[in-house]
């Protein structure tokens, strides 16, 4: 029999052009995988050698999946899909919660799922739990392409056939450096509030999201911002600024503690969500993934 050239292709060539797909940016990739540029050029040129197309066209400086490239993606996805599932019998055929789990969090959630995950691996030190941290609109993306056996994310859209369940409260407050001149002002309308500049998230954030649904909700409008790229930089920013922002309680209250913010009374705050899990609607979740998911929902 003769054999396929194919059979050459590894596992690793899957994952790094797997990779680059998701992120159409051979650096990106390259992060991802903590692996250096070259090294991924270097597999990705491989693997166009031994499939003898290109995978991948560069137009102005953009990059784009050949007609080969769409094949080898569709098939790649099969491949780890099937890899997963065959993980999922050894696991079943051996009795015993062992593995890998990849989830991913929105940034908000960084410091509520650790300890959950702390939990788990305790009781399962078989498993091996890898934690990616990104914003709500490449959570999304991210969980579509199957890169990710779980989500936790507040504001799960209707429209992504996704399969959620809450399972701890998410509150946003309304803070600002105690120096601030709102500091005594007593109880304020959304109006007043929203006066004053406000640093918010990127768009795409989830907790953004949820200020400027509440906001459309009350028929207001957020006028002066200035954007930074994390919760924590915005905490920080606050200290010797006159702005103000709408940060996670569990951000929040690290400022409150130490004197250096203040949660204003605002109408309407705090603002009130729930931190959900979810995956994609159909997907046959691993034993390790549904065993996490009891714990996540379970007593804590």
């Amino acid at each position: 029999m003769q054999t396929s050239y194919l059979q050459r292709l590894t596992l690793r060539q899957v994952d790094v052009f797997l990779a680059v797909c998701q992120h159409m940016s051979y650096s990106r990739a390259a992060e991802e995988l903590s692996l250096t540029q070259p090294a991924v050029s270097a597999q990705i040129r491989s693997l166009e050698e031994l499939i003898r197309q290109p995978l991948f066209d560069y137009v102005g400086r953009r990059l784009y999946l050949t007609p080969a490239g769409k094949l080898l993606q569709r098939a790649a996805r099969d491949l780890q899909q099937r890899l997963v599932n065959l993980e999922i019998e050894l696991t079943e055929l051996h009795g015993k919660l062992q593995g890998s789990l990849n989830i991913i969090i929105e940034s908000s959630a960084e410091a509520l799922i650790p300890a959950y995950i702390n939990r788990f691996c305790q009781q399962h030190p078989d498993a091996e739990v890898s934690l990616h941290v990104d914003n709500h609109q490449h959570l999304i993306k991210r969980l579509h392409d199957n890169m990710h056996d779980l989500a936790i994310m507040t504001r799960v859209p209707s429209d992504q056939g996704l399969q959620y369940t809450p399972f701890a409260e998410h509150q946003l407050l309304a803070v600002a450096a105690k120096h601030h001149p709102l500091a005594g002002a007593g109880a304020l309308s959304l109006h007043e509030f929203l006066e004053n500049r406000l640093l918010l998230r990127e768009p795409g954030s989830g907790s953004r999201q949820v200020l400027e649904d509440y906001c459309q909700q009350q028929s207001c409008v957020i006028r002066r911002t200035r954007v930074l790229g994390s919760n924590q930089a915005i905490r920080h920013a606050l200290v010797d600024s006159e702005d103000c922002a709408v940060l996670p309680a569990s951000v929040a209250e690290q400022g409150i503690s130490d004197g250096s913010l203040i949660a204003l009374q605002v109408e309407g705050f705090p603002i009130k969500r729930s931190w959900c899990s979810a995956y994609q609607r159909g997907k046959r979740l691993s034993p390790l993934a549904s065993a996490f998911l009891d714990a996540l929902h379970g007593p804590a």
